[in-house]
């Protein structure tokens, strides 16, 4: 009866609301349950994860000279990601409220309960229905899966972005059905801001046009032509991101990876449709680990469910209502910037990021079919009498209670940093963007034997990440575990962190070498660190010096020989050099890039010696 009512109603028209009195009491219930449900994370203080890359620590917001600069770099300050106006707010509260993390939380709660009603006011309208708008309304707004874009500040290009794309949505209803320009200027205007806030936002032209596919009396044509304020906005946009060479997409042109990645992403979907029923195991950044094989059991058990869902789709396709189409394509648009297929998505190497932010506009259309099916169920059961309609509303009400509770209890989760963290850490202790923030908050409580114990972890998930490296580095220098610091700052390049690696490296050289002057001796690998600093430092005798003490202690030392064989070809000293290259190629060891290196240069000083 629901979907009979939405299929004969008019598509972009707005509901005649029985008064301005029920649709006030019924956001004011919106209002009063998303407070109290996110109400605890108010007086949660800065993180050490983000909060302090883009809020404490971030020089662009501590001062309005900065505007332009903001809207000519990226966000992260590389050339991937563009949402000025999130730094833009974050300069605004910084203004008014320095760094009182109570307001930016404010903000973000404000932000939340706006984006409720404005799904309160857009699924009436896309329903015809204010009740189904209200308890979608209400589902949102407390659901719990929304903790962590409401929870984590950061969580602001979601939130902001969710208003200019909902505020959209119902100016494209306004201006399909009357054709106004006003509208039409200010959906540009809102469109606009909202890609300047996330780059999802983008999904909104194609899922309008999904919608539009329900409108039977209107010529395609026509309807493609009220699609002209999206594409002046992307066009925009995109010519801002070109101007500014803000134009780097991470993604793999490897098709059996692209494929891998998409699996792992349909396997954690199956995660989420599970979350919006029974979200029992929420936590911080979630992820899952990247599919290897189209053999392991897990990716053909995915493939199994969605090849299964794909021929019941199939099979049933002309039973299934128009608008419930349009929900599924809704859905399946929001996830589509997350699926692997457009970027590459991850919290390490190895880990896709299945994040339950994702879903906070994908939700809605989710949330419009449970209300429907329970309304419909409801209606049913009215007709047959199966059971006392009594039971229902308490099975509907109890799963509202169940939902709020959950919410309450992540809100207070997220307002402890470390129960927080230790709480993902409990489902995903190889995430080494997790291991590292509690490392970095074990830091800042002072407890650097943890620290360390963190930061090895992450090395474990993400052996190639300077970042760690350097953070286990200063670890075990602060434990006086000076060589072992060494070994960590030599490994890797530092990258933008060049600065910070040198002086650090100096100052423990400094008690390296006090440690030598009083008699210690280091293991191969103590030698060998040693050895890469001097070498890096112009000081090649000595480095050669350490890297022959290293080889002495271990022979099979392949670093210590490589390095030795470039300083001495370097140096002039072909005989070393040709006598260092050829103990690498005598060993098991080496790397592909030392074996080619090695060989390449050993033909060259054997046909020009």
């Amino acid at each position: 009866m629901v979907e009979q009512r939405i299929r004969n109603a008019q598509v972009g028209g707005s509901i005649p609301l029985a008064s301005f009195f029920p649709m006030f009491a019924r956001a004011l219930v919106i209002v009063v349950f998303g407070v109290i449900a996110y109400g605890s994370m108010l007086q949660t203080p800065f993180r050490v994860m983000d909060d302090r890359i883009s809020i404490v620590e971030n020089p662009a917001i501590k001062s309005a000279r900065n505007i332009p600069g903001i809207f000519q770099e990226g966000y992260f300050h590389d050339q991937s990601y563009y949402r000025p106006l999130i730094n833009l707010s974050f300069m605004g509260e910084y203004q008014a409220f320095g760094l009182n993390s109570f307001f930016y939380n404010l903000d973000n709660l404000i932000l939340h309960i706006l984006n409720a009603l404005l799904v309160f006011l857009l699924v009436s309208r896309l329903t015809h229905n204010e009740a189904i708008g209200f308890w979608t309304g209400l589902l949102f707004v407390l659901h719990p899966l929304q903790w962590e874009a409401v929870c984590n500040v950061p969580g602001r290009s979601i939130l902001l972005s969710a208003f200019f794309v909902l505020g959209s949505f119902v100016l494209f209803l306004e201006y399909y059905k009357n054709r106004r320009g006003f509208a039409s200027a200010l959906l540009l205007a809102t469109f606009f801001l909202g890609l300047l806030c996330k780059e999802s936002t983008g999904v909104l032209p194609f899922v309008v046009l999904a919608y539009l596919s329900l409108d039977k009396t209107n010529p395609w044509p026509q309807k493609v032509k009220c699609l002209w304020p999206f594409l002046a906005g992307i066009a925009g946009y995109l010519f801002l991101r070109q101007h500014f060479g803000i134009t780097n997409v991470h993604q793999t042109t490897q098709a059996g990876v692209l494929l891998l990645g998409f699996v792992t992403f349909l396997r954690s979907v199956i995660t989420d449709l599970r979350l919006f029923i029974f979200p029992v195991d929420l936590h911080y950044d979630r992820c899952l680990p990247f599919m290897l094989s189209m053999r392991q059991p897990e990716a053909l058990g995915t493939c199994i469910f969605w090849g299964l869902a794909l021929i019941i789709f199939v099979l049933y396709f002309r039973k299934i209502p128009p608008f419930i189409l349009f929900l599924m394509a809704w859905f399946c648009l929001e996830l589509l910037p997350v699926s692997q297929l457009v970027v590459s998505i991850g919290v390490g190497a190895g880990h896709v990021s299945t994040a339950e932010h994702f879903l906070y506009i994908a939700c809605i259309p989710v949330f419009i079919g449970m209300v429907m099916f329970f309304q419909g169920v409801y209606a049913l059961n009215l007709k047959k009498g199966f059971i006392k309609p009594l039971f229902l509303k308490l099975v509907a009400g109890g799963f509202l209670v169940f939902l709020f509770i959950t919410a309450v209890e992540q809100s207070i989760y997220a307002s402890s940093e470390f129960s927080m963290i230790n709480r993902s850490l409990a489902f995903e202790p190889d995430n080494p963007r997790v291991q590292s923030a509690m490392g970095m908050l074990s830091v800042f409580r002072g407890d650097i034997p943890d620290a360390e114990k963190h930061f090895r972890w992450a090395i474990k998930a993400e052996p190639l990440n300077p970042t760690y490296h350097i953070a286990l580095g200063t670890a075990l220098c602060q434990q006086g575990k000076w060589i072992e610091g060494l070994e960590q700052f030599v490994v890797f390049d530092p990258g933008k962190d060049k600065a910070l690696v040198e002086r650090q490296e100096k100052l423990t050289m400094g008690h390296i070498r006090q440690q030598l002057a009083q008699g210690k001796t280091f293991d191969a690998r103590g030698w060998l660190a040693i050895g890469i600093y001097e070498a890096n430092s112009g000081q090649e005798p000595q480095a050669i010096d350490a890297f022959l003490k290293s080889t002495s202690l271990n022979p099979g030392q392949t670093d210590a020989w490589f390095n030795l064989g470039s300083l001495y070809e370097a140096l002039g000293n072909q005989h070393a050099a040709r006598l260092a290259f050829k103990k690498v190629l005598e060993l098991h060891d080496l790397t592909g890039f030392q074996r080619n290196y090695a060989s390449k240069h050993l033909a060259e000083m054997t046909r020009n010696p």
